[in-house]
């Protein structure tokens, strides 16, 4: 059996290894103490079995002093939208292990905070632990920006605002639409609908835009094949949902058009929304892809195989977002005196083909 090298193995490995989040491998390493003491000792295990080493390299060494500013070696990222209740929800993994990829790189180490609340103060803000901070929302800056002056660099994560001063990395959601609905049209659909049960998210909005883009330049946008709608959640609106949006009245809206209007193609604004359609298209008695194609955004690698069959999917690449603005951050604390505008750099994403979308062309 062949072992790896003490300097190889990383925050991430540790995580797994205990069967913990990377944040919270994160937090034992930097002293916190809000830690709950079984996953305390399943870290410090892990660290010893492992033989997990904190990574000084020398590019860090050399940033940590920049004329006579003391350095951290860590960079902070809070999601201002999701509570501790996120923590092992896959997009979290996906953002964290791209912060954990570059700062492994980089030779610094994350500090992770899932406050869910644009008001408060990051701790790591607050007790000066850090040489960089990355927001993760997707909505609008939080308000501690208004009250709190920062002076460390800031790098958004998942925001795409003209109006926000700050640098601003996020996936290609627009970009996603169209290419999604391109592969669609090239299996010779003509009438693809778009359905969204969360009509007011940035994300959700960006990628009908790619939608509709495309087809309008094709000139056949029907506008009767979009219903994007806002269904009641179930359960606690600050958890992750459990189960999938019921999808039974927007495909209602569809089957409602003359047989010769309808689609013969769905995309869902994301995956979790294209389970709740199979659910609504079998209580019709209706296969796919056999009688209706469906294709999702997102790639929820687990949840996208384990459907029947496995969907279509655009991969978003968050791990990429979020290592490309954590690279951004770190190029920031590497020269703080150089200006940079605000401008907002877009992640191009990648389709993922399985058996959803069909074989054959119509």
């Amino acid at each position: 059996m062949k072992l790896r090298s003490r300097s190889t193995i990383t925050v991430h490995d540790v995580a797994r290894n205990a069967g913990v989040s990377v944040g919270t491998v994160s937090r034992v390493l930097n002293g916190a103490t809000n830690i709950a003491p079984e996953n305390l000792k399943k870290v410090q295990v892990a660290i010893e079995e492992l033989g997990y080493q904190k990574n000084h390299s020398a590019g860090l060494l050399a940033t940590r002093r920049a004329g006579s500013i003391s350095r951290t070696g860590n960079i902070g990222m809070v999601y201002t939208e999701a509570g501790p209740s996120w923590s092992n929800h896959p997009l979290v993994a996906a953002y964290t292990l791209g912060v954990e990829q570059a700062c492994q790189e980089k030779g610094f180490h994350s500090l992770i905070e899932l406050s869910g609340d644009g008001d408060l103060v990051p701790r790591c803000v607050r007790e000066r632990k850090i040489d960089g901070l990355l927001i993760r929302t997707t909505r609008s800056a939080p308000r501690f920006l208004e009250t709190t002056p920062l002076n460390i660099p800031v790098v958004f994560v998942g925001l795409n605002d003209p109006m926000v001063r700050f640098p601003q990395v996020a996936p290609d959601n627009q970009g996603a639409g169209w290419m999604m609905t391109d592969h669609l049209w090239q299996k010779g659909h003509r009438r693809i609908a778009f359905l969204c049960s969360h009509a007011t998210h940035p994300f959700f909005i960006a990628r009908l835009h790619g939608y509709e883009n495309y087809l309008r330049q094709k000139q056949v946008f029907a506008p009767e094949l979009v219903n994007m709608a806002m269904l009641p959640r179930t359960g606690d609106p600050a958890q992750p949902e459990s189960a999938p949006p019921d999808m039974t009245s927007l495909l209602g809206s569809l089957f409602a058009l003359p047989f010769d209007r309808r689609p013969t193609a769905i995309l869902t604004a994301n995956d979790w929304m294209a389970r709740g359609l199979y659910n609504a298209l079998a209580a019709r008695g209706l296969r796919v892809p056999d009688d209706m194609v469906v294709a999702g955004f997102d790639n929820a690698e687990l949840l996208c195989e384990a459907m029947t069959p496995p969907l279509t999917s655009f991969d978003m690449d968050f791990t990429a977002v979020a290592r490309t603005a954590a690279m951004e951050l770190f190029d920031m604390i590497a020269t703080p005196a150089e200006h940079r505008a605000p401008a907002v750099h877009l992640v191009r994403g990648r389709l993922v083909i399985r058996h959803s979308d069909g074989q054959t062309t119509r």
